[in-house]
């Protein structure tokens, strides 16, 4: 069977990189033939980029605080993803040209046998380019249609009335629908008016031996510069004061895989700018005693890896993955939303992998068993 897996658009997000290479690599081990819908946001035209830069210019100049995030354009997104990008295009493949208009979709929408939605925040409104694509409204109707670990990235809805309306519409159209987290359940069917089910996370359907033949295929073998590894997307003095509690407790030196971050300085011949390899990301967790993450696929990873850990939420981006990831996993207790919530007892506190690793490999049974049985369906 030919299958389209549509997913986010990759650039450095090293969890997104690697849940779109976990489905395929699935998928592929299942015998079948996929080819990933390399769908991305137009590219701004030349007026747009001039307008951009000017409103940058004021920002830099005139505005500017000490706490200002910049984002960078399209030609400087592609500069800091340079590593990942090159990842992206050896190890994720066959994938499509980039495609940035409704019309480049329809034009694929009969090349499949089945498209498979997912994994990620692919039901975010604001995450994607069309979020009607991500419903496959481009899709032909005889082609079995599926969602796998879809995620809605927060338990609050965030759809407009029209959007609601249509995306229901589109998904009654599925065959088979999974979504990541157990509020996404309640929140199909309340919404949608259609049954979901539960499986796991991409990354967590491959074993942590995939990953490190991955790690050995790029890396050479250098140790990691410390042995607590931090993986902490939004820095500030709260996540500080809780990476050092946890050095000074257990003695361990910290240690990240992040470039230096996007600010109004800025330019082409800096390469610490750029996002490190993905597979010196990987190799952290395997190299770490400890993980400090406030990343949902930091969370996923420690446990792929056995490795104890803090998550770090964020109430605005969406604590439902969280909550979902460590509820499954009976390790609710890892989760703080500040410093005050950290104690000596949670960080010495031991977690029982016999009993998470059972875990993991009964929802892998539940998860293989749905996409086997959402590609027969139509053979039935």
């Amino acid at each position: 069977m030919k299958i389209g897996i549509l997913s986010l658009p990759m650039w450095n997000n090293y969890g997104g990189i690697l849940q779109a290479y976990a489905l395929q690599s699935v998928l592929k081990d299942l015998g079948h033939e996929t080819e990933f819908i390399n769908r991305h946001h137009p590219k701004p035209s030349f007026i747009s980029e001039k307008k951009n830069k000017f409103k940058r210019f004021l920002k830099q100049n005139l505005i500017s605080k000490e706490n200002t995030v910049f984002y960078p354009d399209y030609r400087q997104k592609n500069y800091i993803s340079t590593n990942t990008l090159e990842f992206i295009k050896r190890e994720i493949k066959p994938i499509t040209a980039v495609l940035v208009e409704n019309d480049h979709m329809k034009s694929i929408g009969e090349n499949y046998d089945a498209i498979i939605v997912g994994s990620d925040q692919v039901w975010r409104p604001r995450y994607v380019p069309d979020i009607y694509n991500y419903f496959l409204d481009f899709a032909s109707e005889d082609v079995i249609k599926i969602s796998f670990a879809a995620s809605f990235g927060t338990d609050k809805w965030e759809y407009s009335p029209e959007e609601t309306k249509v995306c229901r519409r589109l998904l009654q159209n599925f065959n088979r629908v999974s979504v990541r987290e157990d509020s996404a359940v309640a929140l199909v069917k309340e919404k949608f008016n259609v049954k979901a089910e539960h499986t796991l996370d991409p990354t967590m359907l491959l074993d942590k031996s995939r990953y490190l033949d991955l790690v050995r295929k790029y890396e050479k073998e250098r140790p990691s510069k410390g042995d607590l590894f931090t993986y902490i997307l939004d820095s500030n003095l709260d996540n500080d004061t809780i990476v050092g509690k946890v050095s000074s407790r257990l003695n361990l030196k910290p240690f990240e895989v992040m470039p230096k971050p996007f600010d109004k300085d800025f330019n082409h011949e800096v390469q610490e700018y750029i996002f490190p390899q993905l597979t010196k990301w990987l190799k952290a967790f395997n190299d770490a005693e400890f993980v400090i993450a406030d990343s949902f696929h930091g969370c996923v990873f420690s446990i792929i890896f056995n490795k104890p850990f803090i998550a770090i939420g964020n109430k605005e981006r969406g604590l439902a993955r969280f909550k979902s990831l460590l509820k499954m996993f009976q390790l609710e207790d890892r989760l703080i939303l500040s410093p005050a919530e950290l104690n000596e007892d949670l960080i010495d506190s031991k977690i029982n992998w016999t009993t998470v690793n059972g875990i993991l490999e009964n929802k892998k049974k539940v998860s293989f068993s749905f996409l086997q049985e959402a590609l027969t369906e139509k053979e039935k």
